[in-house]
């Protein structure tokens, strides 16, 4: 925002437009082989990221290597992860989990738990907004996901952007 602060509402409008169109393609694309397309369709993993957080951190003037960029980047990606998480167990309640989620359910909840209860570490530094938005949609995640399960069985990945950066026009990759 102009202000500085991190835009929460925006942030977590895309994740749910994303993982929704995601979610979406599972079904409508084509796959390299019969094994990918049969575990696509029975885990239905997605991969929402980003790119640039590098340059995020240096508009702010906070260091990679810093407390309060660690903080910062570990906030968003909480976030993104969490509310990620949150659609899909929406998306769930009309369609149902994927496939392997009641094989899964406990080990899967219980990732997101330490998951949940890692926010916790993430440095002091950073904005409480920030965090409190984190956590929010922590609970609300794992909260829906014991009521109701997943839709995906992964939301996020964080891969390396070095080309995709580029073809993004990104400042840092």
């Amino acid at each position: 925002k102009e202000d500085g602060r991190f835009d929460v509402d925006r942030f977590e409008a895309a994740v749910r437009i994303y993982i929704t169109a995601q979610e979406i393609m599972v079904d409508n694309a084509s796959y390299p082989t019969e094994d990918i397309t049969l575990n696509s369709h029975l885990f239905r993993p997605l991969g929402l990221g980003y790119a640039n957080l590098g340059c995020l951190l240096m508009a702010l003037g906070l260091p990679y290597d810093s407390d309060a960029g660690r903080g910062l980047a570990g906030a968003i990606t909480s976030l993104m992860h969490f509310h990620a998480f949150a659609q899909s167990a929406r998306i769930a309640s009309r369609t149902g989990p994927f496939e392997g989620f009641a094989e899964n359910r406990e080990p899967m909840l219980e990732v997101l738990r330490q998951h949940q209860s890692a926010i916790n570490n993430i440095h002091p530094s950073c904005p409480s907004y920030l965090l409190d938005a984190a956590r929010q949609s922590a609970d609300e995640a794992v909260r829906l996901g014991e009521a109701i399960g997943y839709r995906n069985a992964q939301v996020t990945v964080l891969a390396p952007t070095g080309t995709i950066g580029f073809m993004m026009d990104c400042d840092t990759t």
